[in-house]
Parts: C-alpha cells; sequence; structure tokens
C-alpha cells in the first residue's frame, strides 16, 4: 500500500463508525419510548401511550412496531389522526454500513394474531404471539408483539373492571376454592384478596410478576371466583 494510504482511509473509517455509533443510540432510544409507551398502556394511559410512540415515528417513520402500536390504538387512520403525512417521511438513503435488518415475517400466525389485535381480542392474540415466540425466541419483532398484546389484555380488562383501582372481593366459599386446586402461587395471590386491598395494589404487592399476578386476577374474575367493588363501598 503506498505510504500515506492508510492515513487517507481513516475519516471513512472514522464516519463509518460514528454513523454506527449514531445507529446504535438511535436504537436505544427507540427501544425505550416503546417501552415506556408499553408501561403506560399497560396502565390505561394510552394517550401517554400514543404520545410516545408518536415520538419513536418522528425518530424513525418506519418504525414497524410503533407504526402497528398506534394502528392498533387509532385505527389504521392514525396518521391522519396524528396530523402526519406520509409524503414528509424523508427518503430512503442508502447505508454506508451493513445494519442488521428485522427478521422477514411470513408466518400466517403472525398476521392471524395482530389481526386478533386489531379487532379487540389480545388473550387470542396473545397465545399466537407466546407460540411465535417459543419457536423463535430471538425474533425481535414477535417479541415486540407478544408485549404489545400482554399490554391490551391489561388495557381490555380494566375497562371492563372499571379500573386499577376497583378492589377485589370473594364470591365463592371456601369449600369451593378448595375444590379448583389452586397452585402456590395463584393461593398466595388469593391471599391478598381481603375485600380493601384495590388491584393496584395487589399486583404491586404480589412477589410473583405483575403480568402473572395481573392474569391470575383475571381468571379468578372471569371465573366468578371474585367479584368487584368501588374502593370504601
Amino acid at each position: 500500500m503506498p505510504v500515506g494510504a492508510a492515513d487517507a482511509c481513516l475519516p471513512c473509517k472514522s464516519g463509518a463508525k460514528l454513523l454506527e455509533f449514531n445507529q446504535v443510540e438511535k436504537n436505544k432510544q427507540v427501544s425505550k419510548l416503546l417501552e415506556q409507551g408499553l408501561y403506560h398502556y399497560g396502565h390505561g394511559e394510552t394517550g401517554l401511550a400514543v404520545e410516545l410512540w408518536k415520538q419513536v415515528v418522528d425518530v424513525d417513520p418506519r418504525n414497524e412496531v410503533a407504526r402497528e402500536y398506534l394502528s392498533i390504538e387509532l385505527g389504521p387512520d392514525w396518521m391522519q389522526k396524528l396530523k402526519l403525512s406520509p409524503t414528509e417521511e424523508p427518503a430512503k438513503a442508502a447505508p454506508v454500513f451493513q445494519v442488521e435488518k428485522p427478521q422477514k415475517i411470513q408466518r400466517p400466525e403472525f398476521s392471524l394474531a395482530q389481526q386478533h389485535l386489531r379487532s379487540g381480542n389480545p388473550d387470542s392474540a396473545y397465545l399466537l404471539f407466546a407460540r411465535l415466540m417459543q419457536d423463535e425466541p430471538d425474533n425481535f419483532i414477535y417479541t415486540s408483539f407478544f408485549e404489545m398484546s400482554k399490554a391490551c389484555m391489561v388495557t381490555v380488562f380494566l375497562k371492563r373492571a372499571g379500573g386499577f383501582g376497583r378492589v377485589p372481593v370473594l364470591k365463592m366459599q371456601l369449600s369451593k376454592i378448595q375444590e379448583l386446586k389452586l397452585t402456590l402461587e395463584q393461593g398466595f395471590i388469593l391471599s391478598l384478596i381481603n375485600g380493601e386491598t384495590s388491584l393496584e395494589d395487589i399486583v404491586y404487592l404480589s412477589p410473583v410478576p405483575p403480568f402473572v399476578t395481573f392474569s391470575t386476577l383475571k381468571n379468578f374474575y372471569e371465573t366468578g371466583l371474585i367479584g368487584l367493588k368501588e374502593q370504601g363501598a
């Protein structure tokens, strides 16, 4: 190599590394916004969730996950509702370095699960996404939509229940409860139901992961084991 040729390449390498670093930081920012949005969505704070997912689209207009989240919550005309124009998206530039692309989704279960989410049936979507994740645990798209299905399950149930502030009360006799043969986890969560502690506080107090606790309470409610009342009633 001629003298000085290696030095001449240094700016190119530095520029590529800088672009790669910027892409990594952008990905971190996007992931954080998506996760924050799911957190608020799962707590019924849909306005905050939408704002956070809109920020993702502002940063990365072609982000498939954020666009789908917004479509599920706001409908297919979400761009018009948020006053975004498809023509405002920046032209896609040729990459200076190789960036790992998301895995292409081809399995029919994925489209079916998405349809369940859009139609307000997150329980069925959750089961399908769980199966897809079991087969491909490293698939980021599957993981993102699996988390969205969990958040949707919480949101749909809370709308039916009247909010996280509602208080579970036992509706089944002890002898009937014993016949259910509850697991240790279910039994512990049931022990937190005293007619005074709210859904939110039970989820907070339970040593079991929050979604597992929530799913158990949801199951208790849907099978008639518990009812829900207003705080102080």
